[in-house]
């Protein structure tokens, strides 16, 4: 039996720990937050329980499943169908299916066609491992042309990634588009998933399971540094205390990485230092009247 600390309580690293268990380790988890949760942590809104950033499941999220399963919560989940719409020359045109691709008006039938050809490659393609190479943008223009990716990618990618949009990896989008392509209950119409009592239930469920299991949460305790000797880690260090681990299992964001593991062989910190970070912004508005 190894003693495993995991840093981070989000579900990955709850998540991790319960696999650690199962593996017939002893399990602490550090978190710095004075709750676990991480991104799926939840907060009160006027009395309403609801997650910090949103979240949502597809059809092929089959980890998902099988741990909701191992836990006694496969219950908790269910599919709805879902609606899409693209605004453009103001007015909201509906999207997502190919009827709708076919009657969208801002498009050329040629357009429509290498549209309809990129959707179809990306949700029904394998493992595409050239893309891990290329960029969105270059992929996307193979397949659309200048004009098709102008009309439908380029403000997307501009909102959302501001002076990165040129360099978001074509295996990203592409494999989103495959997980959301995939998540239907017919070529017409998209069904995505939801739990009851949302992320805080499958949290709850985790830590209670943990616990019970022997494992320890500490809350409000940021680990400041892993320790390393002779290539191995010995473990981490907490303030000024020090607490031995044979393996840790890190889920923090990866800028922290450097810092936080400095011993790394120099060719990986300066990967991890290379890797450029976007922060994500949710917000969520409460209103006196309904829009």
């Amino acid at each position: 039996m190894a003693r495993v600390i995991v840093i981070g309580a989000g579900i990955m690293g709850l998540a991790a720990a319960y696999q650690a268990q199962i593996c017939g380790h002893s399990v602490e988890i550090y978190e710095a937050s004075n709750e676990p949760g991480g991104m799926a942590a939840h907060f009160d809104l006027g009395g309403i329980s609801i997650e910090r950033f949103y979240h949502f499941i597809c059809k092929t999220d089959f980890p998902t499943f099988d741990l909701l399963k191992e836990l006694g919560l496969d219950h908790i989940l269910h599919f709805v169908p879902t609606s899409m719409g693209y605004f453009m020359h103001e007015k909201l045109h509906r999207w997502g299916d190919p009827v709708s691709l076919l009657r969208f008006p801002h498009l050329t039938i040629i357009e429509k066609i290498r549209y309809g050809l990129l959707a179809f490659a990306a949700v029904n393609g394998g493992a595409w491992k050239s893309l891990e190479h290329t960029d969105a943008k270059s992929w996307i223009l193979k397949w659309c042309g200048k004009s098709g990716y102008e009309k439908m990618w380029h403000k997307l990618f501009h909102y959302k990634f501001y002076e990165f949009a040129e360099n978001i990896s074509a295996a990203w989008i592409r494999t989103r588009m495959q997980r959301l392509g995939r998540s239907r209950r017919s070529l017409m119409q998209e069904e995505l998933g939801y739990m009851d009592g949302g992320s805080e239930t499958l949290v709850k469920a985790l830590v209670e399971k943990i616990i019970h299991q022997g494992g320890t949460l500490h809350l409000g305790k940021a680990v400041s540094q892993v320790k390393t000797a002779d290539g191995r880690v010995t473990g981490v260090t907490i303030g000024d205390e020090f607490i031995s681990a044979d393996a840790v299992i890190s889920t923090m964001p990866t800028p922290f990485v450097p810092a936080m593991v400095p011993d790394l062989p120099a060719e990986i910190l300066a990967r991890y230092r290379d890797i450029a970070n976007i922060g994500v912004v949710c917000v969520v508005l409460r209103l006196r009247h309904k829009i």
